[in-house]
């Protein structure tokens, strides 16, 4: 006859099953291997402001609320002092790690932040492996605003409200909702979306809430268990986060960004932001479809699965909704959907399982022969392990629903990341594709007296490499409407550019060949045709035009690049913007237009043949038959 088991010996697992601690290890490194993705080099000009602005906070031990590095704006209110956290933060990491250290401390957040959401999703009742899947799914999502920029820290403090709230509703760490005064006062001071934290901390009541009543378990001594706790901490957060440098004010920059700025001065700059405006129409726009899709099937099958919870509406109600205002919400749509997501599945999967349960097998009914008599049961009589059990079809059934609600998972979140990985480029550091150090050096070296006009993409870069030698124009910050506006007559080179110039005493000008978009700057020809500004500095990635002046004759004699070189720097750039996710027609075609500028009728050809092998697109075969039948043209 066998020993008895004890207890202690009956809790402890086998070898491959998981305890919580072993499950929380195993996910972590399946959340490590879907982050590596996100490892994505710094391409937006707004690192360099934050760390100029770090800079002055760290050094200087000042926050500044007032410009101190855009000339026309100088003393001016600046509203950026709510972001000061991040920009220390970030200048610190810099100033010991440099930029690749920077690069680590993003995909460390992105990392966290995966780890949050995971853990909150499983404590509400989540298949763990779908809660994962469901992670990967929107991690093309995210992917696409993976950029040293302040709202990252939102997204760090938007999964750790889900995951406070999930403990306090749902878990065992209950108190952890103490947390949540001290991160609403680091994100009141890292960036103006520390609303949302009150807003779901209200979409987790109202579910509870309901859960209670359909229950029917809507008693005062269960609710005020609810109410107290995070009515307390919610209140001491409200009040904790007027301690930043805007003060109480701060609270409606939200809502200020949410509606862009309507009826303001500012509103005509934000619309102009394409990451601002309505998600329909811009590039985010395909992102957006692809969620809607997706969240319609999982409500299906949860539906299916009786899995579909109020909170989870809310959650997607949240996610729709703010992007639908602003294209740059479409980042962060998968913290508030996948959880959803995951539950919905599990809920699927289950139903699904149980369709093909067996019928558990009738007990063998006693005999006559045998009434009365208590027969020992074999195994006591001869004990033997047992044979393992072969598969029945209703577990192979089972397994295939699984692998099939895991495989459409790990397709969406494929398909979705290789889409990002078009726009961002992979690696840590700086991406060498945008932004010319040399440039900065050659300006440091041989600082050219007056004023800089800039071009706003490259001025967050300019104020970190150049500050307080030189100050710019202006950066991406664009809060100030009417140098915003010169700043656009300027680059489009309309009627009375020169005149805008003159009006600011610009001196000279330090720009880019092209917009974002892959478009030639209206002002790149205008400047190359003028007699009235001679070329310094080229080199592929930015131009240096200097004020064709008696006083800088001399300089320009030393530094004169001649102006016929524009073409062939334009092609470089442009094969910059290939890694930026350009639109490779653009590409090809600017390219092949800048080489009949040049006269080489060949190099053009061949430029279209290659932009024709590698995307199809009609419009480039229509250029190429222009050029082969047609002798081409300028």
């Amino acid at each position: 006859m066998a020993e008895p088991v004890s207890a202690a010996a009956a809790a402890r697992p086998g070898r491959w099953e998981l305890t919580p601690g072993r499950q929380d290890l195993a996910a972590f490194l399946l959340l490590f291997l879907i982050a590596i993705p996100m490892l994505t080099k710094i391409f937006t000009s707004d690192f360099g402001t934050h760390i100029a602005i770090g800079r002055e906070i760290v050094q200087n031990r000042h926050i500044p609320t007032k410009e101190l590095w855009n000339y026309p704006s100088l003393g001016m209110d600046n509203g950026s002092g709510g972001e000061w956290g991040f920009e220390a933060v970030l200048y610190l990491v810099y100033s010991a790690a440099g930029q690749y250290g920077v690069s680590f401390m993003i995909w460390a957040i992105v990392l966290a932040i995966f780890f949050l959401l995971y853990r909150a999703t499983v404590l509400r009742g989540a298949h763990p492996l779908l809660t994962i899947l469901a992670i990967f799914a929107f991690s093309g999502f995210l992917r696409i605003r993976i950029q040293p920029r302040p709202e990252l820290f939102t997204y760090l403090f938007i999964a750790l409200t889900i995951y406070l709230l999930s403990e306090y509703y749902f878990g065992s760490r209950r108190k952890a909702i103490y947390l949540f005064p001290a991160m609403i006062l680091v994100w009141a001071n890292s960036h103006p979306t520390y609303l949302m934290a009150f807003g779901l901390c209200g979409a987790f009541f109202v579910d509870a809430l309901a859960r209670a009543a359909w229950r029917k378990e809507l008693r005062w001594e269960k609710v005020r268990s609810w109410v107290f706790p995070p009515l307390v901490t919610g209140f001491l957060g409200l009040l904790l986060c007027g301690l930043n440098p805007h003060g109480y004010g701060w609270l409606l920059a939200p809502l200020h960004m949410i509606s862009r700025g309507e009826g303001t001065a500012s509103s005509g700059i934000l619309l102009s932001i394409s990451e601002l405006t309505p998600v329909i129409g811009t590039g985010f726009y395909v992102y957006y479809k692809a969620a809607a899709a997706f969240a319609l099937v999982t409500l299906l099958l949860g539906a299916i699965g009786r899995r579909v919870y109020l909170l989870d509406i809310l959650l997607f109600a949240i996610a729709f909704k703010g992007a639908w205002g602003s294209a740059r919400a479409v980042s962060m749509m998968g913290l508030f959907l996948s959880s959803g997501a995951a539950l919905q599945l599990t809920g699927f999967v289950s139903a699904a399982c149980g369709w093909f349960a067996r019928a558990k097998p009738p007990e063998p009914k006693q005999g006559a022969k045998g009434k009365g008599r208590k027969r020992k049961p074999a195994e006591e009589i001869h004990p033997r392990v047992s044979p393992p059990a072969e598969s029945s079809p209703s577990d192979w059934r089972k397994a295939a629903v699984m692998a099939a609600v895991a495989l459409a998972l790990a397709l969406f979140g494929g398909t979705t990341l290789s889409f990002s990985m078009g726009q961002l480029e992979y690696g840590i550091g700086i991406t060498e594709h945008k932004f010319s150090f040399k440039a900065a050096e050659f300006l440091r070296a041989n600082p050219i007296p007056g004023k800089m006009f800039n071009f706003f993409d490259i001025g967050g870069f300019l104020d970190w490499q150049l500050y307080p030698q030189a100050l710019t124009f202006i950066d991406g910050r664009t809060y100030n409407h009417e140098v915003f506006a010169d700043h656009q007559v300027v680059t489009a080179a309309a009627k009375g550019w020169e005149n805008t110039l003159r009006k600011y005493g610009v001196t000279y000008i330090v720009i880019k060949a092209m917009d974002s978009s892959g478009a030639i700057l209206p002002i790149v020809p205008a400047l190359a045709n003028s007699p009235g500004w001679a070329l310094v500095f080229s080199d592929g990635l930015f131009l240096v035009f200097v004020r064709d002046a008696p006083e800088f004759r001399e300089y320009i004699r030393r530094h004169e690049v001649p102006k016929g070189v524009i073409p062939r720097h334009i092609i470089q750039e442009a094969w910059h913007y290939l890694f930026l996710g350009v639109s490779p027609v653009q590409t090809y075609n600017t390219i092949s237009s800048m080489y009949m500028v040049m006269g080489d009728r060949v190099m053009a050809i061949e430029t279209l043949r290659k932009g024709i092998e590698e995307t199809g697109n009609p419009y480039l075969r229509g250029r190429l038959f222009q050029l082969e039948r047609r002798g081409g043209g300028r």
